[in-house]
């Protein structure tokens, strides 16, 4: 599954699409979308950006200049974990954007440049991938501003978490498969994601890797020994980094009601945290079987989590025609993957989720099985490339 190298098409579109102009068309794409926000005359503040976000952005920011490290909330439900919770961003490091300027305009920019940073992530594999400017363009356009992409901006954590997804598969792979200095990079790059502190998001980034990195050993295109030896590498680094803000979590989450048979013991609601059986017509509809909300703002009629999945129905046929149609190794691992994570993403009236968390346990601490969903629109930009 080495890159395939450019073609004539690919070659002539290199200087249109190439790295840097990508990035100037993205930037301006999301300019152009929120150009109040961008210049601080409006502010997002729609559902948890305006009752979760913000709250937790202004008090770590006056704990940041009161001198303190927030180990604790002491102002909601007589007192909370604050660095524990994960999502708080307390020790993500580009979080000083919203520390060192003016609230909110400090957030909504920070969320923003995420935007821009899954992206500017996408095009980079999807071109190392196929050896496609162009198609690397569509990739990176569509990863960054579909449904989900616009919707995870009320939470600072989940878009972060997202900006770094396919960074972290880039580099992760070429640790594996090259070694050197990769591996360091990778690392790096993986704790920047690990201590965004969206844990779905993060693990569906990791469970894509292992199964890559195992298809990759059964088919025999990398070395046993390295390949163990490099991935234990980055894994050893990912962990050393994050550890500070990895092990009060899993402290908190020892002694929470978040436990394996959390969501098992939540099916009566569950209904409102999965996707329904016609989500998948949301692929191709942006608002099918959506309601108006007093707020001006469509949401799901069942599904509660996101407002919309669409990524494109252009992209969704490339999607297609690349999973379906080319002799493509890699693009056959991808949308059978997509194809997966929607199914999971239906939750328990799919029978493949209570089978993966009878299998594996810890799926059960997640709230929302939607959140699958990730992994599809993850992998259509990909193939669509």
């Amino acid at each position: 599954m080495s890159p395939n190298p450019e073609s004539a098409l690919g070659r002539k579109g290199s200087c249109w699409f190439g790295p840097g102009r990508f990035t100037l068309w993205l930037a301006m794409a999301v300019a152009a979308a929120f150009p109040g926000v961008l210049v601080g005359v409006e502010s997002f503040g729609y559902r948890d950006f305006g009752t979760f976000t913000y709250p937790l952005a202004y008090y770590h920011r006056e704990s940041f200049w009161r001198g303190e490290l927030p180990f604790w909330n002491p102002l909601n439900n007589c007192g909370l974990p604050f660095l524990a919770q994960w999502n708080t961003l307390t020790l993500y490091p580009p979080a000083m954007l919203y520390l060192l300027l003016p609230l909110p305009w400090s957030l909504n920019v920070f969320c923003l440049a995420h935007l821009v940073l899954a992206g500017l992530g996408m095009y980079h594999l999807a071109r190392r991938w196929s050896g496609e400017p162009l198609g690397a363009s569509v990739a990176g356009m569509a990863f960054a501003l579909n449904g989900l992409s616009l919707s995870a901006l009320m939470w600072a954590s989940v878009t972060a978490a997202l900006g770094w997804m396919p960074w972290v598969v880039l580099w992760a792979e070429r640790a594996w498969r090259e070694g050197g200095r990769r591996v360091i990079v990778a690392g790096g790059v993986g704790a920047l994601q690990m201590l965004t502190g969206a844990p779905e998001v993060i693990v569906l980034t990791w469970s894509l890797l292992a199964a890559m990195a195992g298809a990759q050993l059964v088919g025999g295109q990398v070395q046993r020994a390295w390949w163990l030896l490099r991935l234990g590498g980055v894994a050893l680094i990912v962990t050393g980094l994050s550890a500070p803000q990895l092990l009060p979590f899993l402290d908190l989450v020892a002694h929470s009601d978040r436990t394996a048979q959390f969501a098992a013991s939540q099916d009566l609601v569950a209904q409102w945290w999965t996707m329904p059986y016609w989500g998948w017509a949301n692929l191709l509809v942006p608002m099918f079987r959506s309601q108006l909300t007093p707020m001006g703002t469509y949401v799901h009629s069942v599904e509660s989590w996101v407002a919309s999945f669409y990524c494109g129905s252009g992209v969704l046929a490339l999607a297609l025609v690349a999973g379906t149609g080319l002799p493509w190794r890699r693009g056959r691992f991808l949308m059978v993957a997509a194809v997966v994570a929607w199914v999971l993403a239906l939750g328990p009236k799919a029978g493949l989720y209570d089978w993966l968390r009878w299998l594996f346990p810890p799926v059960g601490l997640m709230r929302y099985p939607a959140k699958f969903i990730v992994l599809s629109l993850f992998a259509l930009p990909l193939l669509a490339a």
